[in-house]
């Protein structure tokens, strides 16, 4: 008799395992969400108390509450909602763009709603099983990080949208967040005092790896291939000369540890070490 228990339990894990693994491998994954999402069922869960009308009820109730801009009430009836039913993804969805409607009068309420916002959202893609209903998530998702110009997270959820769907409103955000906030030259500096000067450029994201090359996306006038040295964030040009006069420049393409790459070609330093 124990064997067959012991067989059954060991034939329903491995039922189980497949539905698992495919959420475990979704690729925007943030331990802080995971664990925010727990606190907020929990806390949806204890909130909604006994719910005795049915979803179809409830769902009308949120259409007539959105229609007056009632959107407290809107988030307390989907509570109810994804209270009973936890799996369904639209609604933990539709949860987090009701919560991002709602007016707050203090900085501190703002900022717990858009918290409850982004957990929401974060379980709504977890949960979803369709391509259009994941991306639609990671809109949200990405929205409520910009909110709080949590700026790394916001554009890898927009692009993770992207790879599941392309929208080419979505792509325009993108386009226009990357540019003001993703992978781009910060700085550079000359390191003129040892006795082999170098030029350091400083980049907003670590670059790919030190064993990448990068003598593509970096020239030198009068050199066909530079000497160059990476250290997570900077890129240096080795072996410059006292008394030489130097111009770099850095090409689009040039590729970061992100997944994204330098837009556009920077313009070109020149400089003359003394």
């Amino acid at each position: 008799m124990h064997a067959f228990v012991r067989a059954g339990l060991a034939a329903a894990l491995f039922a189980l395992f497949p539905v698992l693994a495919l959420a475990a491998e979704k690729p925007f994954h943030r331990d802080d969400l995971a664990d925010g999402a727990i606190r907020l069922e929990a806390q949806i869960r204890k909130d909604a108390g006994t719910v005795v009308k049915p979803a179809a009820t409830l769902r009308r109730e949120v259409d007539t509450a959105f229609q007056r801009s009632d959107y407290r009430l809107g988030m307390t009836l989907l509570g109810q909602i994804v209270a009973t039913t936890p799996d369904d993804a639209a609604s933990w969805l539709r949860l987090a763009r009701a919560i991002r409607q709602i007016w707050a009068p203090s900085e501190s309420e703002r900022t717990a709603l858009t918290e409850r916002a982004a957990t929401a959202a974060y379980i709504a893609y977890q949960r979803a099983t369709a391509r259009n209903e994941e991306a639609d998530a990671l809109v949200v998702l990405s929205a409520t990080f910009a909110d709080r110009k949590i700026w790394r997270p916001a554009l890898d959820a927009l692009r993770l949208s992207l790879d599941l769907r392309e929208v080419a409103e979505v792509r325009a955000n993108y386009e226009r967040m990357r540019d003001g906030y993703g992978f781009r030259l910060l700085d550079y500096t000359v390191d003129a005092d040892s006795a082999s000067p170098r030029a350091c450029f400083q980049f907003s994201e670590g670059l790919l790896s030190r064993r990448a090359d990068f003598s593509p996306f970096v020239t030198v006038a009068g050199q066909d291939k530079p000497a160059l040295s990476a250290d997570d964030k900077q890129l240096c040009v080795e072996g410059l000369r006292h008394g030489e006069r130097y111009t770099i420049g850095l090409r689009a393409g040039l590729p970061s540890g992100v997944k994204e790459t330098l837009t556009k070609r920077t313009n070109t330093v020149t400089f003359r070490i003394k």
